[in-house]
């Protein structure tokens, strides 16, 4: 019984943000039909994950729980979430969004009726209702217990994961990162000079790979929901739940989404490989669910963005003009992110197929680009990411396990110099917070002109000839 509430929790999670999108934008035949649709896939992907013990675990400590509890609340705080402690200027768009979203009526059109909302909204929707009901005020507070909910629901499944209840895994999510401060002092870069509270992510200057604390302090509405896909799907002992799992982050994280793809279709061929009959778990009625309504709902409507459909080849014209100069560049990137670390895991990974697959994912990212800046290489990446954490999670354990005591330290000496990137992120929002408290001023971010919004190439697009708004929306 225990296991299956904390399925309905973390299910449920999952899935309200779409559920709302269905309810709020949709006509209300088109939200009546999908929403009892999207209902009954949840109940039954509950069902299966129950009936494959994929919540179960025997080590559950209070103790450990209440101090994970204390440290992710401490951690969100530290994010800006909800405005109580320095947010980064990516939050100014964010705030914005979010007041759109509680101050306008569903769908999200601008006041000239020429252009809707066209944007990963997801994560919002939850708090935006709490805000629409109590007042904007009670709206961040429950993104910042939205998020809090969020990270132990991944803490949680990553215990599950790991058959062990203890703190690494939090701390891992909050430290783990690649070794920019390295790339700077090897680069010597103005400007980024080793300072503390200097976001130092930049040092290869126009891509980058985020720790999962930049995740939280920048782009937390794409990042929460792709740890929390990610996870679950890992969880899963068949692939009778992927597509629907896979589906309800679309609206929330449509990059990390697209980075979770070839994963998901790895672990759809690793069980045909595994008994060819398993080809036709994929077909379940949650599955069919997640890919047509879920996935042909979210589709439509963020066809209509007007980044989404510039699509450009990143960085590979340099590497035609001069692929030795630039050969070495990619390779010093590469090391410094992942590759120095996979050195002390692939002994014991080398024969896991998931691995290549990652490496995969994180070799392609810096050269593709959509939109006007590089988040498809910063964002895409997130899931390959997240994996890669766990792996080094379970690296560390085995190399301490094994009694490689020079190895232990190395690796140790590493993933400390990588945790210098979330340690300068945290610095920098206690420093500012404590300085614009001192100084008397706001530490939330001025949200940005809803028109500057609804104008913006990356976050609307124009309703005319909209297919989504024609034939979908209530508008």
């Amino acid at each position: 019984m225990k296991d299956k509430i904390i399925g309905i929790v973390i299910y449920f999670y999952s899935v309200l943000p779409t559920l709302i999108f269905i309810l709020g934008w949709f006509e209300w035949y088109w939200a009546f039909i999908f929403g009892v649709l999207i209902l009954t896939a949840c109940f039954k992907s509950i069902n299966v994950s129950s009936q494959d013990s994929c919540f179960i675990t025997q080590d559950f400590n209070m103790k450990v729980t209440l101090i994970v509890l204390l440290i992710v609340a401490v951690w969100v705080y530290l994010s800006g979430i909800g405005g109580y402690c320095f947010q980064n200027k990516d939050h100014r768009v964010r705030n914005s969004i979010f007041n759109i979203l509680v101050e306008y009526n569903w769908p999200v059109v601008s006041t000239d009726g020429s252009r809707g909302l066209i944007y990963y909204i997801g994560f919002w929707l939850p708090a935006a209702c709490i805000g629409k009901v109590f007042g904007l005020e009670a709206g961040y507070f429950f993104q910042a217990i939205w998020a809090i909910l969020g990270i132990f629901c991944i803490y949680y499944l990553i215990c599950i994961y790991r058959k062990k209840w203890d703190l690494l895994p939090i701390i891992f999510m909050i430290f783990f990162s690649g070794l920019d401060y390295v790339g700077i002092w090897l680069l010597g870069k103005d400007g980024m000079d080793l300072i503390l509270a200097s976001h130092i992510e930049w040092w290869a200057a126009d891509f980058q790979f985020s720790s999962m604390t930049t995740q939280l302090f920048w782009v937390f509405n794409q990042a929460l929901p792709a740890w929390l896909a990610t996870i679950l799907i890992l969880n899963q002992k068949n692939c009778k739940n992927i597509l629907f799992i896979l589906s309800l982050i679309m609206l929330q994280s449509t990059f990390p989404f697209v980075g979770l793809i070839p994963i998901v279709i790895y672990l759809y061929i690793k069980r045909i490989i595994a008994d060819k009959n398993n080809w036709k778990e994929i077909f379940t009625f949650q599955n069919i669910v997640g890919v047509i309504v879920v996935g042909g709902s979210v589709f439509f409507y963020l066809l209509g963005s007007v980044s989404g459909t510039k699509l450009a080849v990143d960085n590979a014209k340099s590497m035609l003009t001069e692929p030795a100069a630039q050969g070495m560049r990619y390779a010093l990137f590469y090391l410094l992110e992942f590759g120095i670390y996979l050195c002390f895991i692939f002994r014991y990974k080398k024969r896991d197929p998931l691995v290549y697959v990652i490496v995969g994912i994180l070799l392609i990212c810096p050269f593709i680009k959509v939109g006007s800046s590089h988040d498809f290489c910063m964002r895409v990446s997130i899931p390959a990411l997240f994996i890669l954490m766990i792996m080094c999670i379970e690296g560390l354990e085995k190399i301490y396990r094994d009694k490689k005591i020079y190895t232990l330290v190395v690796f140790s000496i590493l993933l400390l110099l990588g945790a210098i990137t979330p340690f300068n992120e945290i610095h920098r929002s206690v420093k500012e917070t404590f300085l614009r408290a001192t100084d008397g001023r706001s530490v939330r971010s001025e949200a940005v002109n809803a028109e500057d919004i609804f104008h913006g190439d990356n976050f609307s697009g124009n309703l005319q000839n909209n297919l989504f708004y024609k034939y979908l929306s209530k508008w």
